[in-house]
């Protein structure tokens, strides 16, 4: 039988899945990045209401985003001590 895969958790990760982690939160920062930035020329285009949320929405998960980054190179180098 195959093992459950299971969830990430900082506190017991290795630096391996940590490394991991990192490569994956950089291509959504990106992908966040790029998300922002083509939802803010629209917004100066239409001036709607729809895509100045949007920008708000994306502002905040880019937040997160750095903020786990954060996270996660903190715990990268506890764990390379």
């Amino acid at each position: 039988m195959r093992q459950k895969k299971r969830k990430f958790v900082l506190a017991e990760a290795t630096l391996e899945e940590i490394n991991k982690q990192l490569k994956i939160n950089v291509l959504a920062i990106i992908m966040l990045v790029l998300m922002l930035v083509l939802n803010t020329t629209q917004f100066m285009k239409d001036y709607s209401l729809l895509y100045g949320t949007l920008i708000v929405i994306m502002a905040f998960f880019l937040f997160v985003m750095i903020k786990s980054r954060t996270l996660l190179n903190m715990r990268k180098q506890e764990l390379a001590k």
